[in-house]
């Protein structure tokens, strides 16, 4: 009588061994992709540096700021400019100081569009500005009001309206 040996089929173990792996790869896929990816708009690791605003009826993100730090005997002044992309048709600049929060803690306000330099502390204007956070870390100020300016060429005082006014830094 002569015996041979059997010989089992490998099959359903590498069925099972590819069934798993495919699962195992679907689940990461799933958690990976999740529904609220496509609406996060900030990044939390980026710094958050804008300055918003409605002038005379116009929505415009100033995205391009620039803060220098000066000490003042214990006091940090932050000297802040905004621009749009860095370019130098509409600049805001204004300073103030770590640790001053509430109403008007903001100085120097002004807004420079084309060439025109438009102030907040002139006569007949009614600028107005709470900052919520300045932790020299952090700051936050909402604004409104109006600001007036010079036209050289009609040689007449002209104002503008500043409406929902912020300002976010991650300083």
């Amino acid at each position: 009588m002569v015996y041979l040996p059997t010989i089992q089929k490998s099959k359903p173990k590498m069925k099972k061994f590819f069934l798993s792996v495919f699962v195992v790869a679907m689940s990461l896929a799933t958690v990976s992709c999740s529904k609220d990816d496509d609406n996060n708009t900030q990044d939390p690791g980026v710094n958050q540096r804008e300055l918003a605003v409605t002038i005379d009826g116009q929505q415009l993100n100033f995205n391009s700021i620039i803060v220098d730090r000066y000490n003042y005997e214990g006091d940090i002044e932050l000297d802040i400019t905004a621009t749009i992309g860095g370019a130098t048709e509409r600049i805001f600049t204004f300073y103030t100081f770590v640790g001053d929060t509430g109403a008007n803690a903001i100085y120097n306000f002004s807004y420079t569009r084309n060439g025109v330099y438009y102030g907040a502390f002139s006569s007949g204007t009614n600028f107005v500005s709470v900052t919520n956070v300045n932790n020299g870390s952090r700051l936050e100020v909402n604004f409104s009001g109006t600001l007036s300016g010079y036209d050289e060429v009609a040689q007449e005082e002209v104002f503008i309206t500043l409406e929902n006014g912020t300002i976010r830094l991650d300083l």
